[in-house]
């Protein structure tokens, strides 16, 4: 948060098919888009929604500043959840592999370089998180550090709010526990 590339889902990060817990690309054109827990952005060539749009993907990259920037940013994250009590705890012990991994995805999600999925593999962001108590207020508080580290690293307030607009879908999606347990 490891098996051959599959079709990637850029909303959930999963890859289809291969975790059990999401539908595959086939059959899914038949399943609304509201029904797989997604907003509707646009469809993909393979009927799955994609983040945006074409080419949106690579504009966040490439208006974050890049590689260099997703660094920086998620550098910055992990500062902000070594100050966040309730988050920290479901961090490992030691974030040197996180904050690796994070950037490699980040930057991918971005529309980046694949270097998460060559070097890692598929994403699989449900199966990967599964083993963490992810609550609602867990995912918003993600995202809501996030937010922050696009802003402290100098993204424009519009750029931050877009980026995590598409990161929030993405955050409940792992939603695992309740508040109230």
């Amino acid at each position: 948060m490891i098996d051959g590339p599959d079709e990637m889902n850029p909303e959930t990060g999963d890859a289809s098919g291969s975790s059990g817990d999401e539908p595959s690309s086939q059959g899914t054109q038949d399943l609304p888009l509201a029904s797989l827990g997604l907003p509707v952005l646009n469809v993909g060539s393979v009927g799955m929604p994609t983040l945006g749009g074409p080419g949106t993907r690579k504009r966040l990259f490439d208006e974050l500043g890049g590689r260099e920037n997703v660094a920086k940013v998620v550098d910055r994250f992990y500062d902000r959840i070594e100050d966040d009590p309730e988050l920290r705890r479901i961090f490992p012990a030691n974030m040197v592999v996180g904050r690796a991994r994070q950037k490699l995805f980040l930057e991918e999600w971005l529309g980046g370089e694949a270097l998460y999925t060559s070097e890692i593999g598929p994403w699989r962001l449900r199966v990967r998180h599964a083993p963490f108590r992810i609550t609602e207020d867990g995912a918003f508080r993600w995202v809501g550090h996030m937010e922050g580290a696009l802003l402290d690293c100098g993204a424009s307030a519009e750029l931050a709010t877009e980026i995590a607009s598409f990161l929030r879908p993405v955050a409940f999606r792992m939603v695992n526990a309740s508040d109230a347990d």
